[in-house]
Formats: structure tokens, sequence, C-alpha cells
């Protein structure tokens, strides 16, 4: 394609007079467009057959041993220009070697007193906090014993109570020995539970003993 060409015309107005503004340039762009991708060919290309660029194999061989020379040089002078780099910088870190050795191995034992001291201090906390743990699993304990004494304790005088309580109804059981004087008893004193009773417990209706 054409490069793309460019155009200025400034288009100059009338003679305007004092104070009024002047006309301002037009500016025109000339763009040459693109054939679209469905158009067909050129009439004039359409038979159109591009020839090979004629070479002389003389020139060509030439051409590519000079090439070969070339790469090998310039490969050459870089590999040169590396090693000038890499001795000069060995040069330049050789003087601070020694220094940066040393500061290393300051760092390194720094190091190793902060982390022996961080195990010291942790090592002191785990045995403080092991004792409380003992002091607070042996108080537990007590406690616990404390408590069970006391639900025995408690569960022995409700015993002591109800073996207390059985032996007084127990004097009010009726035995062979004393059935004569229950069953007389109870033929002189009838008990009528046959009676109604209000919310209050008052007997509002009675039915009379029919014995």
């Amino acid at each position: 394609m054409f490069p793309r060409l460019q155009g200025i015309l400034c288009r100059l107005g009338p003679v305007q007079s004092p104070g009024t503004p002047a006309a301002a340039p037009v500016v025109l762009q000339f763009v040459r467009g693109r054939k679209k991708r469905g158009m067909p060919r050129a009439p004039s290309k359409a038979n159109y057959v591009r020839k090979p660029t004629p070479i002389d194999p003389e020139e060509h061989a030439f051409l590519n041993t000079a090439y070969q020379h070339y790469k090998t040089e310039v490969r050459a002078v870089k590999t040169l220009f590396l090693e000038e780099y890499r001795a000069r910088k060995r040069q330049e870190e050789g003087a601070d070697t020694a220094m940066r050795e040393q500061q290393e191995d300051e760092e390194h034992f720094r190091l190793i007193e902060l982390n022996r001291a961080e195990n010291e201090r942790m090592h002191q906390e785990r045995l403080v906090r092991e004792q409380k743990q003992a002091l607070e699993r042996v108080q537990a304990d007590l406690e616990l014993s404390i408590e069970k004494e006391q639900k025995e304790q408690e569960m022995l005088e409700r015993m002591n109570e109800l073996v207390r309580q059985e032996k007084e109804a127990s004097k009010r059981f009726i035995t062979m020995d004393n059935i004569e004087e229950a069953i007389e008893a109870a033929l002189s004193d009838p008990k009528n539970y046959n009676f109604a009773v209000d919310k209050n417990g008052n007997i509002v209706q009675k039915t009379p003993f029919a014995g």
C-alpha cells in the first residue's frame, strides 16, 4: 500500500475589517483506503506471476562465508567483554568478601544467641505453666473428693432418717400379737370415706355409713 498522504490547505477568506477575526484554516487529510477482504484481484493483476529474484551463486557463497565470519567475530567480542566484566566484578567484590563473611558470622552468632535466649524464656514459661496446671489438678481432685464425701455423708444421713422413720412407722404395724386389738378398734370406730369435697377441701356431701 502507498503511504498515507496528508495535505493541508489553507483557505483564506475575504478581507476582514479591523476587529473581525479571520477565517480559520481548513485541514484536509487524504487517506487511501484498503481493499476489502472479499474483493477479487484487480483485472490488471489477474494473470500476474512474480518472477523469483535471480541469485548469483558466487555472490551467494561469498555472502554466506562472510556472514559466518561476522557472527564468529561478534561472538568473540561479546565473550571478551563478558569475561572482562566478570573479572572486574570479581576484583571489586574480592575486597568486600572478608568483611561480608565477618558480618555474616557475627549475624549468625547473634541469631544463635537470640534463639538460645528465646528457648530459655519459653522453657521457663513452660515450667511455670506446668506447675500451675499441676496445682490446679491437685485442687480439682481435692474439691472432687470433698464433694464426693459430702454426697456420701448426705446419702448416709438420708438412709439413717429413712431407717428411723420406718422404725417409728413399724410401731403402728398390725402384727399377729395385736391383730385382735386392731380388729376391735376398727369395729368400734368405723370410718366413712364416701363423701364429696369442694375446691377448698371442705366436705359438702357425705353419704351415711351403711354398716
